[in-house]
């Protein structure tokens, strides 16, 4: 029996981002990431993570999940870190539909039921690389857009995914302004592409 190092588990809450937002969820979020993105704003770090194991995982998010949404988000941190089968199985069970959030650099050890693929190989250490398209299923691509996203960096994305759906958010940093104009600008010339807004934050809902 495996335990994880969780960060917290929260709700009832709306999924804020990508193909279901709006949508009624609870989240898991796992401790621990690979990367070290300047701008990141969730605290993932080991300090102050809990020991769990996955019936206790479980438990707790039925036990919060009041309204019966039955939907988890899993992210972190990374949580293709400790995703494996047993806490899978045991959400799967338990009457979850399980969608993650992954930065891409790891293959999945057990399946989801939909996964939002967030590379961001600009703050990829060199001895971390994405994991072919083969490896990492996605049903959606999420790209955080800074100054360091072009066209040419979405074009090569289009050709590593296979997703249904495609979307750039503006990165949260004191250059936010600038990287919205140059999301919509890309998504302008790029409609394959959606613009996508953190709208949690826009109506201050965690």
């Amino acid at each position: 029996m495996a335990n994880y190092r969780v960060k917290e588990i929260f709700g009832p809450t709306l999924q804020g981002e990508g193909a279901h937002a709006g949508r009624a969820c609870v989240f898991l979020r796992f401790a621990a990431c690979n990367l070290a993105c300047s701008w990141c704003d969730t605290d993932f770090s080991p300090q102050g993570a809990r020991l769990l194991t996955a019936a206790e995982i479980a438990q707790e998010l039925t036990r919060i999940d009041i309204y019966k949404a039955r939907l988890v988000i899993v992210t972190g941190g990374e949580p293709a870190l400790q995703w494996n089968n047993e806490i899978a199985a045991t959400l799967s069970e338990s009457g979850f539909r399980i969608h993650m959030e992954s930065n891409g650099t790891t293959a999945l050890a057990a399946p989801v039921d939909w996964l939002t693929v967030s590379p961001k190989p600009q703050f990829h250490l060199r001895h971390h690389q994405l994991v072919g398209g083969d490896s990492l299923v996605a049903n959606e691509c999420k790209v955080v857009v800074d100054r360091t996203v072009d066209l040419d960096v979405l074009r090569g994305y289009e050709q590593r995914y296979q997703c249904e759906h495609w979307f750039l958010q503006p990165c949260d940093d004191p250059e936010e302004a600038d990287s919205l104009a140059r999301a919509i600008e890309m998504v302008s010339q790029r409609p394959l592409w959606r613009l996508s807004l953190q709208t949690h934050k826009i109506i201050d809902v965690r």
